[in-house]
């Protein structure tokens, strides 16, 4: 007991009940005598005191061995004093009043407080107090008991520290999530309902700015080593980072906006840096790469206002809106390779490839004739020229060629389908929007012929393609004007590629049912309106078929 009144003992074990103010005695037998019950006290495993309440400062007059355990104190130190001395700076006032106001109302009471032992440690103490009463119903002694509780102390206090913290972390959670619904929202549509890079980039800067401070998307310039800026919304810097077209990607810059570019663009991580000036509204900048596979894009800088916006969670979900972004103008730019008049034609030289090792093996020349995807990985169609199928399929045994069928076998040569285990050079194509035009190889080498829609990408592509390929090399580097095709001019020049029989074999057998299932009119039928034999109708078919299917595969 450690309040202020006092705390000591009577050697009586009894205790009065406090509604009625009758006195209840324990249960006992002439067996059990004083001493017995002294003995009991005296070794009791809880701190037992009694103190005078006759006396003005309540000193105790008994205290257990027990007591001097949890204490240190001995009974000769701790007799004839109140049992406040067991408190110091670190004991609150709120339990010691508590039981200040169980003294004075005669009442027991249990608080739990922290008292410091002999040498100065703080433990804590439970404490229960209960008033003795003699034959008048008169309170004359308090007793004490006292029971050191630390460790449970300690894994409450734990408990609830870890509580604390979960639901902190679930209130920032919830917080983050709805501040960024908003804007993963906007940038994924934005991303979905683009039809330009400038109309995605420009959605997404808006997104992001109705989110934070503001943010400025940029491209990537590989031969300028450069971010150059485009599309801004919001708070985008001050006059002289905002000024810049173009922010180097230089290891030497210390300005914020310099250094998480370029460690975006080099380490292709979303990289955070801290804004010191005091004068801006941001106070951290973000820069998010925007890169698919190899090919880097750019760099989206994001402006927060606040640098819990940019924990652990944020940067995650920045890192997906970049790899989301990065994935839409991927899209974007292969479709403006397959769209542009004027794009970018690479020709590289490959001299250690599996299509080499092939074609030394057979002392041949392969021709690329187009690519297949209805298989689980995308083949290709070549033709081989003095090549026979046994020879194709011994010569790709044991490499990293895949023959998955021979499609025609002449006198000279075939056309197979086949696929490279590890073809890396179609994950770069793709990486970069690229469009595989041609491939021709013999016994020393392979030339690749691929167009690019920009000139970033060109060059990007190139250094990625020379890196990934020993013995490689940029053979021709060339723009070109390509203008597509209208439909009205495909028709026409197809028409004019078919004789009139062929023509009039196809519009009769198209417009008379020939080719629906059961067929409407036969062969025969169209044979006897063209006023020819079944066999010269079908050979004129066969061919307008051949030319119609060559002129939209060839497109």
């Amino acid at each position: 007991m450690s309040e202020g009144p006092s705390s000591t003992a009577v050697g009586a074990p009894v205790v009065p009940g406090e509604s009625s103010g009758e006195t209840t005695t324990a249960a006992s037998t002439d067996a059990v005598d004083e001493a017995l019950k002294t003995r009991t006290m005296d070794e009791a495993p809880i701190g037992i005191t009694i103190a005078d309440a006759t006396e003005p400062d309540m000193p105790l007059v008994y205290a257990n061995a027990a007591f001097e355990r949890i204490t240190g104190y001995p009974p000769e130190y701790a007799v004839g004093r109140n049992c406040r001395f067991l408190q110091g700076e670190g004991t609150r006032d709120e339990p010691v009043a508590k039981m200040r106001a169980a003294i004075e109302n005669d009442t027991s009471t249990t608080v739990e407080l922290r008292n410091y032992r002999r040498d100065g440690e703080l433990f804590w103490n439970e404490v229960t107090i209960a008033p003795l009463r003699d034959d008048d119903g008169a309170v004359t002694y308090y007793v004490g008991f006292q029971q050191e509780v630390t460790r449970r102390k300690k894994a409450e206090q734990a408990a609830a520290r870890r509580a604390a913290r979960i639901e902190r972390e679930r209130a920032a959670q919830e917080l983050l999530l709805d501040r960024l619904n908003g804007v993963v929202a906007e940038v994924t549509s934005g991303v979905a309902e683009a039809r330009s890079r400038s109309a995605l980039e420009r959605r997404v800067v808006e997104g992001l700015a109705a989110t934070y401070a503001g943010a400025w998307i940029g491209t990537y310039q590989p031969a300028e080593e450069a971010v150059v800026r485009g599309a801004a919304a919001g708070w985008t810097g001050d006059d002289e980072v905002a000024g810049e077209d173009a922010v180097a990607v230089d290891e030497s810059r210390t300005d914020p906006v310099g250094v998480a570019v370029t460690r975006a663009v080099t380490d292709r991580q979303v990289w955070i840096q801290a804004c010191t000036d005091p004068t801006t509204p941001a106070t951290a900048v973000a820069a998010v790469p925007l890169h698919y596979g190899d090919a880097m894009y750019g760099v989206a800088v994001v402006f927060a206002e606040n640098n819990s916006e940019f924990d652990d969670h944020e940067r995650a979900v920045l890192r997906s809106l970049g790899r989301t972004v990065a994935t839409g103008i991927n899209t974007l730019e292969s479709q403006r390779t397959l769209r542009s008049e004027e794009t970018i034609e690479l020709q590289f030289t490959v001299m250690q490839h599996p299509l080499v090792d092939v074609a030394g093996a057979l002392d041949c020349r392969l021709a690329y004739r187009g690519n297949v995807a209805d298989r689980d990985r995308s083949t290709s169609l070549f033709e081989l020229s003095d090549a026979t199928a046994e020879a194709v399929r011994a010569a790709a045994d044991g490499t990293a060629v895949t023959v998955h069928a021979v499609l025609f076998e002449g006198e000279t040569g075939c056309l197979v389908e086949l696929s490279i285990v590890d073809d890396s050079l179609r994950g770069l194509l793709a990486d970069h929007g690229a469009e595989l035009r041609d491939i021709r190889v013999d016994s020393s080498v392979a030339r690749f012929t691929v167009e690019v829609a920009r000139e970033s990408l060109a060059r990007s592509l190139a250094d990625a393609v020379l890196e990934r390929y020993e013995g490689g090399d940029l053979a021709s580097y060339r723009h070109t004007e390509r203008r597509e095709e209208t439909r009205q001019e495909f028709v026409a020049r197809l028409r004019d590629e078919l004789t009139d029989r062929q023509y009039a074999a196809l519009m009769r057998a198209y417009t008379g049912g020939f080719f629906e299932w059961p067929h409407e009119a036969t062969g025969d039928d169209l044979a006897e309106a063209m006023d020819v034999c079944r066999s010269t109708f079908h050979e004129h078919l066969r061919a307008a078929q051949r030319k119609l299917i060559g002129a939209i595969l060839d497109r």
